[in-house]
């Protein structure tokens, strides 16, 4: 799942980073005055650009400003001409990087933030990128060694804490993630990712008092997390809200169609209230992630037998005995199947003679 938010996280530090001359043209972009004003930003980097058109760090500016605001085609269009006009400039190379690893396309961002970092750029912000480019690669030593860099050059950068936390809980050590998105939280009170990680470390572990404020706080600035709705959705369900369960696992699929637990639980409800097709549709989804569960294989096979899909329900049930041998209703519900597999096929050509005579 490409994050986008997760990236802008360091777009900040950009313009502290970069060096770049003090001149003319740095006075007709006065980005101390307008820095929270992205509009305003625009309107000064475009009429910079007309008048200096070859100055490679105000398309990288300006490329900036256009990834903060989701534009991203167009940010990575002046990304190019910056990398090409400052003739490989590693602060460019730097911006477009950060474009690219926003759009997805992280195997060519990996280089172009390497060549920022032998081209002498140093910047915890480019540190974490590479930290969080090697994470998506599951490379967890190198990704810790960059963001090790980072904290070097800043103790308290609540990213590198944050993809630090990810590496934590990627191979395994709960405890130490929760600690280390802690400490982010400490730098960044209002940074959503590790508030969302941290309630979901929380709700994975059954501490779901713990969980709710954090959970709170993410969802009142992302509503559009489908994640953090989900993780709503098991609180409810460990508080015997069934309804607001529900609720709060659709709205998660409404918004992220690739959570397979929202998909698995939706799948168990909709079986319970009858809606067959509808759970077998859900179940299908989480497969990838729940498909050796005694009660995903039991909820999909009878699923599959209450819609007629008697193979299909064969077939599961049969995966269900070699999981767990000693699971008797399993052995009945196979034997009632092939009683049904086995009846006759009424002849459609006789039942058409009987029809025209």
């Amino acid at each position: 799942m490409v994050c986008f938010p997760r990236l802008l996280l360091l777009l900040p530090f950009f313009f502290a980073s970069c060096s770049l001359e003090e001149d003319n043209r740095e006075q007709m972009v006065n980005l101390q005055q307008v820095k929270d004003d992205p509009e305003a930003q625009l309107v000064n980097l475009n009429a910079a650009i007309e008048q200096t058109g070859s100055d490679g760090s105000l398309y990288a500016r300006r490329a900036v400003v256009l990834l903060r605001k989701g534009e991203l085609e167009q940010a990575l269009d002046d990304a190019n001409k910056a990398v090409k006009l400052s003739r490989n400039e590693p602060s460019s190379l730097f911006v477009k990087a950060q474009v690219l690893r926003t759009m997805g396309n992280t195997e060519e961002a990996l280089p172009l933030a390497l060549q920022a970092e032998r081209n002498s750029y140093q910047s915890s912000s480019l540190y974490v990128l590479l930290g969080d480019l090697y994470l998506r690669r599951n490379d967890y030593q190198q990704a810790q060694a960059y963001l090790n860099k980072a904290q070097e050059l800043s103790p308290n950068d609540e990213f590198a804490f944050y993809y630090e936390g990810r590496i934590q809980e990627a191979t395994g050590d709960s405890a130490r993630a929760m600690q280390s998105y802690l400490h982010a939280l400490e730098q960044a009170p209002a940074f959503v990712e590790a508030q969302r990680e941290l309630s979901g470390l929380l709700v994975a572990e059954g501490d779901f008092n713990a969980a709710k404020p954090y959970l709170a706080n993410a969802l009142d600035a992302a509503p559009a997390d489908g994640l953090l709705w989900y993780y709503k959705g098991l609180v409810f369900k460990a508080e015997q809200k069934p309804d607001s369960a529900l609720q709060a696992f659709k709205r998660a699929v409404s918004l992220d169609d690739t959570i397979q637990g929202a998909h698995y639980w939706l799948g168990i409800q909709q079986h319970g209230l009858g809606n067959n097709e509808a759970a077998i549709s859900h179940l299908q989804k989480a497969a990838a992630s729940y498909q050796g569960e005694l009660k995903y294989m039991t909820t999909l096979a009878s699923a599959y037998e209450r819609t007629g899909q008697n193979r299909l329900s064969l077939a599961t049930y049969q995966r269900l005995v070699e999981a767990e041998p000693t699971y008797t209703y399993a052995y009945q519900a196979i034997s009632r199947i092939k009683s049904k597999l086995m009846k006759p096929i009424p002849d459609s050509t006789a039942v058409r003679q009987v029809q025209i005579e």
